[in-house]
């Protein structure tokens, strides 16, 4: 369907005015990668001035798209979608904040509550640190966001949504859990310290416990880590694996914002690099990579400096192509 249509259709489903057809037919375009139109949908109203009424059934894609919407850096303020949106549509303007969106819950309109949405997203070169209202600690890496209800947060629950890589220290409330979402998995913690790397592009993700204790909650799955283990959850076959690892100095590591690895492939670790700079790195022969391991703990300077470090260890090199390709060879 042409955008033209597909903005009627969501105008009269978020309205609450699609025949069961018409809903068949935003539920499969809310589906598809390309949602244009959503985008513009959503940017359109807030510049009216109105809130976006959100169907249950949608209530999570919705949230979602939200969130690939408004991708800005990591000043802590609450701002109106239409800046947001004026932002992100303006070709120089790359960075600049994050986004508070207002927008309805599901339900009955009477007595409904404008909440909050606060994405803090970190779109430069070096990890930020970031206070909640709780007092909790965040260090947020590069290429890295977190998301979290501006009304409830601190007050009936402590929950945020991250992809990419944070380290939590977190305040101690016995009687509200601090929770954690990164894809299919929930950390629930009372007040401890520890780390998850939740890239989209990356098959695992990873929950390494530096202090206190941490549940670990997939489906029916439950793991609760003791500090010094580190927990791998399968994105493809929901598989968990639970290793101990060495935690001497990953506070310290992980509050500068450093890269840190233990006993990994040479592999993940060039896709963890490409993935906290925005850089593509390819290689002349795959076969260079085999067998090789790596371990240690790298400052985030510039790619080029990160990469001669971790390929020195193996006798390796590589040729920069433009500004953001690298090509690995022996």
């Amino acid at each position: 369907m042409a955008d033209t249509t597909n903005k009627a259709l969501l105008k009269k489903y978020f309205a609450g005015n699609c025949t069961p057809e018409e809903k068949k037919q935003v539920l499969a375009y809310l589906e598809q990668d390309d949602q244009s139109a959503l985008d513009e949908y959503i940017a359109e109203q807030a510049m009216l001035g109105k809130p976006i009424e959100t169907p249950d059934d949608v209530k999570q894609q919705f949230f979602e798209r939200l969130s690939s919407v408004i991708h800005k850096p990591v000043k802590r303020k609450v701002i109106s979608l239409k800046a947001a949106y004026t932002y992100r549509v303006a070709a120089g303007l790359a960075l600049l904040m994050a986004v508070g969106i207002a927008y309805w819950l599901g339900g009955n309109k009477k007595g409904r509550q404008v909440q909050q949405l606060v994405i803090v997203s970190n779109n430069e070169k070096f990890t930020h640190k970031i206070i909640l209202s709780d007092g909790t600690q965040v260090w947020l890496n590069p290429n890295s966001s977190i998301s979290y209800n501006k009304n409830n947060f601190a007050d009936t629950s402590r929950e945020v949504n991250i992809t990419g890589e944070a380290f939590f220290d977190v305040t101690h409330d016995a009687n509200r859990p601090f929770k954690v979402k990164s894809g299919n998995i929930i950390t629930r913690v009372l007040g401890t310290a520890f780390n998850i790397t939740a890239y989209k592009t990356e098959k695992d993700i990873g929950v390494l416990l530096v202090r206190g204790k941490v549940q670990v909650t997939s489906g029916k799955q439950l793991r609760v880590l003791l500090p010094g283990q580190l927990l791998n959850y399968n994105r493809y076959n929901s598989s968990i694996d639970v290793h101990k690892v060495s935690i001497e100095g990953k506070m310290e590591a992980f509050t500068s914002g450093k890269m840190v690895f233990d006993n990994v492939p040479l592999s993940f670790v060039l896709k963890r690099i490409a993935n906290a700079y925005s850089v593509n790195i390819s290689l002349k022969d795959s076969s260079v990579l085999q067998n090789k391991m790596i371990t240690g703990t790298y400052t985030r300077n510039a790619p080029d400096e990160v990469l001669r470090r971790v390929l020195f260890i193996h006798g390796l090199h590589f040729k920069k192509k433009g500004e953001h390709e690298y090509i690995i060879n022996d």
